[in-house]
């Protein structure tokens, strides 16, 4: 299989413990679970920790989306992944 997009929806939490969700496109990984680790690799990098300030990655908060494209050239997510919290 080849690489494809993903939409990876990451869970931050405030310092009084509100969940914010950070989403971002990953692009070629064949499978949820490399993109998933790529995503929490990317939210670890001190430049994007520093643009989310005091929030703080909550690892086990993922939603995960497959990118497609239609004939047309639209868009299509996949059914969302179950999140967990």
């Amino acid at each position: 299989m080849t690489g494809c997009s993903w939409l990876v929806g990451l869970g931050l939490r405030t310092s009084c413990g509100r969940l914010v969700h950070h989403f971002s496109v990953v692009d070629g990984m064949a499978d949820p679970g490399q993109a998933r680790q790529a995503a929490l690799e990317r939210a670890n990098d001190p430049s994007e920790r520093a643009v989310h300030g005091t929030l703080r990655l909550d690892d086990g908060c993922v939603e995960m989306r497959r990118m497609s494209r239609d004939l047309p050239g639209a868009w299509r997510l996949s059914v969302p992944s179950p999140r967990t919290a």
